[in-house]
């Protein structure tokens, strides 16, 4: 059962890339990018839709043994779901894009590298998935610290230049931040299922 839940956290970090490329994009041509992260989302939805089906199925004829694994997967499906839909509010602010020019460098700076942090975690949450492993969680606790430093790091850069600003560019930018912390908090949930998973697998 864990591949196909591998899969789909690899997925939302695929549509999230895309939604992040068009919104640092300054090319017209990056509503391709958007298009895309909408495509994936919604391929995204069929999966989960097919595999809910699935594991409700095998939680109603799972044996003891198999509760662990069951629930897991309840678990990440719902995680993933949400993380499809942060992804989708990003790629929507990246189209519709308000007076993005005002804000300063700096500023998108500190932006990006909070999307990167936000991609790491569903990478890193995908790997804990698929290995099982406990190991990467403690790297991902440690990610949380980072991400709560830039998130106050780009409030206080934004109330510094909040004269300069376009207040619907400050609004895009909030909400921005805000799904991305939101998607890396979903992913680290996405990696504890995943280290339950090493805990409650049988040893040799």
């Amino acid at each position: 059962m864990t591949p196909p839940l591998v899969d789909l956290v690899r997925l939302t970090s695929t549509a999230m890339g895309h939604a992040t490329a068009a919104l640092f994009s300054t090319d017209p041509s990056a509503t391709e990018s958007v298009a895309a992260a909408y495509e994936t989302v919604s391929a995204l939805r069929h999966e989960l839709e097919d595999d809910s089906a699935l594991i409700l199925a095998l939680r109603s004829q799972a044996r003891v043994s198999e509760l662990p694994t069951t629930i897991a997967a309840v678990l990440v499906n719902a995680e993933v779901e949400r993380m499809g839909q942060l992804a989708r509010e990003v790629a929507d602010i990246a189209r519709t894009r308000r007076a993005w020019p005002s804000i300063p460098a700096p500023l998108l700076g500190v932006l990006r590298e909070l999307s990167e942090f936000c991609l790491d975690s569903a990478t890193k949450a995908a790997d804990v998935l698929e290995s099982h492993s406990s190991i990467a969680m403690a790297v991902l606790t440690e990610g949380e610290h980072d991400v709560n430093r830039l998130r106050h790091l780009l409030y206080q850069q934004l109330l510094s230049n909040s004269d300069a600003i376009d207040v619907d560019a400050a609004i895009d930018l909030t909400l921005v931040a805000r799904c991305y912390e939101r998607f890396a908090e979903h992913a680290r949930v996405v990696a504890l299922a995943g280290s339950l998973l090493a805990v409650a697998a049988p040893r040799g």
